[in-house]
């Protein structure tokens, strides 16, 4: 699945490339993929990503980390379920 992600992601950034490459017919100096990507668009796939992103932290799975703290924590200090030493 990751690999198929991967795929997916550097075929579209050669697509990208690959576009980017062209400039118009009309101004040899614009290049075509600002014809496409307008400051609007732009600022449209920005708002969509910010959206997603909001919903992952909000939403998003909870890990819970508790129980490697807690082996970290007796790594450095000792297992508290140990009798306590007498003096």
């Amino acid at each position: 699945m990751i690999r198929r992600i991967i795929e997916i992601s550097l075929g579209s950034i050669v697509l990208f490339c690959l576009i980017a490459n062209y400039s118009g017919n009309t101004n040899e100096s614009q290049l075509l993929i600002w014809y496409i990507l307008t400051p609007k668009v732009l600022k449209i796939i920005v708002g969509i990503l910010l959206f997603l992103a909001a919903g992952r932290l909000i939403f998003g799975k909870y890990k819970d980390h508790s129980k490697y703290y807690y082996n970290l924590l007796v790594h450095i200090f000792g297992n508290p379920k140990k009798e306590p030493k007498s003096d």
